[in-house]
């Protein structure tokens, strides 16, 4: 049932605002949808962050930006990107998929392993954050959303080295290239991360290596390569306090081809990609003979996209995906399975209305087919602003580890249901020259939640389990204003986020029932002169099942022509709080040194 206070509340800010002067901010072509639609177009909840504004927040690591945005909530089990999971809106880190410029990167084994994929954030033009029900668009895992990492495109030759020096002795050294001529762009990318810890059995050490190719004269053709490793202690780690001594060691690549072939109002975009994923688990990090885990996955596919802009303004878009998956474990055994996943949606224009129904069509072999429809609209009511509607269904087939893990605290259960859902979602968007505003609301009724939970009062163990049916209420706002000090430009953000899950049965839950309730972030962007600028970012946080923290960062630039230094500063008030029941390190910092030629 929606609160009658909140709902009043947002009802408030939505309307309360149309006598600001009205001008469209500069398009950005959003391509997370199958539809390459302009920003201020798109009747979908889509957040973009931009090169711009990464390099402006106080942070080293993908996992930390995406802190920062509402309705996302990122648990870590450590720091620097060592190990974090990924929430949006209440769902589970099952239920969130990554793409890398629309390739699919999910690990069939796990949620847990979704951020290992996650690419260093000097490679990134922009990440587009797709909220709601994206099964339509992406099938499995786009349970309450998706997010899609736009790597960049060499824009001229130059190379660029950093090096950044922190607290726990964390030493991040790095190096990007780029070469562009009329036929060919490249990007290459390698860096090295590693940390003693900020408490026992939390060091870590990870590599990252990232290609990107495009070749012809219109650089139709395009290579992507990437490769990250992690090696990491895991103190405490998947919802096991008292295990001290986990060690975890995993790895993700990446190479996919793409092509793209346009005509006068069509173009196809046709894919072939692998994705592998590897995980090491030592339950004693000294004493492998205890308790070790070896799983190895692939995934080999092949899509193709079509999109057609009609004459009368109106859109469509529709494709298919064929892939197989297979994995190897000593303790999951060997399993495998065919997708073929069909999309399509049509966008009708009329005037200031917009329609875009669609559906998704998804089989796998060893599960079953699922259909997934859904419906979009959107209407402007002027220039500057617009109000959508978006609802649908979508499902999520248990991962590997939900199926056949057999571990000291967790098993699980072969006999679990596919998660279904239908969400609904009324949002509005107002940008004008200097201020801009997002509002939401949504609601998300879903069945066969899986979810490990506790069958018995003190057994140490955890079943997966269908555990129940769950209707998820909440609501964000967003709102972000430049004002100019003297000459230079500043910029103020302010993101809220709201999610109450309503559920009939109380079970003892390890992930799924403890989202953020309340999520506020503030963020203080400062130009001082043509060299010297500051961000200063402020979090507060309360969960469901009680618990709340506040943490402060900033971050110093000073730029001089190829020169950069930055100096971050983290959680500098010393708050004491948890993560996925991982105490958080107290206030620490990370010097870094950029130089370009």
């Amino acid at each position: 049932m929606i609160k009658q206070d909140v709902f009043h509340l947002i009802l408030v800010a939505l309307f309360s605002i149309n006598a600001i002067a009205q001008t469209t901010l500069d398009e950005v072509v959003v391509s997370s949808p199958r539809l390459d639609i302009p920003f201020s177009e798109n009747s979908k909840s889509v957040t973009v962050i931009t090169a711009e504004q990464i390099a402006a927040t106080p942070v080293t690591s993908f996992a930390d930006l995406l802190r920062f945005q509402a309705g996302l909530d990122i648990r870590r089990q450590g720091v620097e990107g060592a190990q974090a999971d990924v929430y949006l809106r209440g769902g589970t880190f099952d239920q969130v998929l990554l793409l890398i410029d629309g390739i699919r990167v999910d690990d069939p084994q796990t949620g847990h392993h979704t951020l290992n994929s996650a690419l260093p954030l000097e490679v990134i033009e922009r990440v587009e954050i797709v909220k709601g029900p994206s099964a339509r668009i992406y099938g499995q895992n786009a349970f309450t959303g998706a997010i899609n990492i736009v790597t960049k495109r060499a824009a001229e030759n130059k190379t660029t080295l950093y090096e950044r020096r922190g607290s726990y002795n964390t030493n991040q050294l790095g190096i990007t290239h780029q070469l562009a001529n009329d036929n060919s762009q490249h990007i290459a990318h390698a860096s090295y991360n590693s940390s003693d810890g900020y408490r026992y059995n939390t060091d870590f050490r990870n590599l990252h290596f990232f290609t990107h190719s495009s070749f012809g004269t219109t650089q139709k053709y395009k290579l992507i390569t990437m490769f990250n490793e992690r090696k990491f202690g895991a103190n405490g780690f998947y919802g096991v306090t008292s295990a001290e001594d986990q060690y975890e060691e995993t790895q993700s690549s990446l190479v996919a081809l793409t092509t793209s072939v346009t005509s006068k109002n069509t173009s196809f975009t046709p894919r072939i990609f692998w994705k592998r994923g590897q995980d090491e688990y030592i339950y004693v990090r000294n004493n492998p003979g205890v308790y070790r885990n070896v799983h190895i996955n692939n995934k080999i596919g092949v899509s193709l996209d079509t999109k057609i802009a009609h004459t009368n303004g109106n859109r469509t878009g529709f494709g298919a995906e064929l892939s197989t998956v297979a994995i190897q474990s000593n303790n999951l055994g060997q399993h495998s399975r065919t997708i073929a996943h069909l999309f399509f949606e049509h966008r009708i224009s009329l005037n200031r209305l917009s329609l875009t129904p669609g559906f998704a069509l998804s089989h796998f072999s060893d599960v079953a087919t699922f259909f997934y429809p859904g419906l979009d609209i959107g209407y402007a009511l002027n220039n500057a602003s617009k109000l959508t509607f978006n609802t649908g269904y979508t499902y999520r087939v248990p991962t590997y580890n939900d199926l056949y893990y057999n571990g000291p605290q967790a098993i699980g259960n072969a006999n679990l249901k596919p998660e279904k859902a239908l969400s609904y979602e009324l949002a509005y968007r107002h940008a004008s020259s200097n201020w801009s505003i997002e509002a939401a609301l949504f609601q998300r009724n879903s069945e066969n939640l899986i979810d490990y939970v506790e069958v018995t009062p003190g057994d140490p163990k955890w079943l997966a389990s269908n555990a129940q049916e769950v209707s998820t209420f909440g609501g964000e706002f967003i709102s972000s204003f430049a004002f100019d000090i003297g000459k230079y430009q500043q910029q103020l953000t302010l993101s809220y986020a709201y999610v109450k899950d309503d559920y009939t049965k109380t079970v003892v839950s390890r992930y799924a029932l403890n989202a953020l309730k309340h999520n506020v972030n503030i963020q203080l962007l400062k130009k001082f002169t043509s060299r010297w600028s500051s961000s200063t970012s402020y979090r507060y946080a309360a969960r469901a099942l009680g618990g709340n923290y506040q943490v402060v960062n900033a971050q110093l630039a000073y730029t001089a022509g190829d020169w950069g230094i930055q100096l971050q500063g983290r959680n500098l008030f010393n708050a004491d709080y948890v993560e996925n029941l991982i105490p958080m390190p107290k206030a620490h910092g990370v010097i870094s040194l950029q130089h370009s030629f």
